[in-house]
């Protein structure tokens, strides 16, 4: 008997984690069986770049509402990667529409959310914090985060939606500062598809570590770096390339903080946040390149 097709909806292909996604997506064993599908803003050269690659591109923004809900309700998969964290509006039309073909059809649905790592962070603002480590392990621990906490009112969408729709499997993907190629959705969604895919087994059973709704948090670390850290490593790079005349790395005065960078959210720079991958770890993902620092000179390079 051949393989089911399986609908992928992925947002965000021509973005940094989008592009890793839709790349691990096409170099997927099983790539025959996927029909992708890619939300992309209506730039002709992008929409040609993707429909090269043999994927379907849908033109519209994370407002298009009827363009999303409808795509969604057509897939067996949902993959948000485009300014997903605390983008309520898209999460919803996504939902809206997942929630539609679960009443169709009867079977489960799988929406892969891009969220962060801010969702546990403190505004210690560069100062001492408490150092208090999330596991993905303890989803309780994550569940008792303030609401006010950034990207917490689009996790807890997503939660309650889960809730409310047993066939709606979610799972909450948080990553810290992102490098390299992200190929922890692709282990997931090989997991997801195993037990509530088109091609899923009857007696199908999950991994005691592959939880979704609630307790569906996936963190992505592969070790614990300061900003201060990463500052000293990029002007050292910088400063061996004669970019820079020195690679000292000095402070910020308060007052010109939110001047001098990107506004309000300029703050997230001093923040603390740890996390520990434990449960994709469970699940076969292991971090295999090189870490945040020692990606550094290539990343600079390119």
């Amino acid at each position: 008997m051949s393989a089911k097709q399986i609908n992928i909806l992925l947002t965000g292909a021509t973005g940094y984690i989008g592009g890793s996604v839709l790349t691990g997506l096409l170099q997927h064993p099983n790539v025959s069986n996927f029909r992708i599908t890619a939300l992309i803003r209506g730039d002709e050269s992008r929409v040609k770049r993707i429909a090269s690659l043999g994927v379907t591109t849908l033109i519209g923004s994370n407002d298009s509402h009827d363009i999303i809900e409808k795509a969604a309700s057509e897939s067996h998969v949902v993959i948000h990667t485009a300014n997903s964290a605390d983008d309520l509006p898209s999460t919803r039309s996504i939902i809206s529409g997942l929630n539609k073909r679960t009443q169709t059809t009867g079977k489960p649905v799988i929406y892969i959310h891009t969220s962060g790592t801010a969702v546990i962070s403190e505004d210690v603002r560069g100062k001492k914090g408490s150092n208090t480590v999330y596991s993905d392990l303890d989803p309780d621990k994550i569940n008792g985060v303030a609401d006010e906490q950034a990207h917490r009112n689009v996790d807890l969408l997503i939660i309650n939606a889960a809730q409310a729709n047993p066939q709606l499997k979610s799972v909450i993907v948080l990553p810290p500062a992102i490098h390299g190629i992200v190929d922890a959705y692709i282990i997931l969604l090989d997991q997801l598809l195993a037990v509530y895919g088109p091609d899923a087994k009857p007696d199908a059973t999950p991994s005691p570590y592959l939880t979704t709704g609630r307790e569906g948090y996936y963190f992505t670390e592969d070790g614990q770096v300061s900003g201060r850290q990463v500052s000293e490593k990029i002007g050292e790079v910088l400063h061996k390339r004669g970019v820079l005349k020195s690679p000292q790395v000095t402070s910020f005065p308060d007052d010109e903080i939110e001047g001098a960078l990107f506004g309000p959210f300029s703050w997230v720079l001093g923040c603390q946040s740890n996390s520990k991958a434990q449960r994709l770890a469970k699940l076969g993902w292991k971090p295999h390149r090189p870490n945040m620092l020692h990606s550094i000179e290539e990343q600079v390079d390119a």
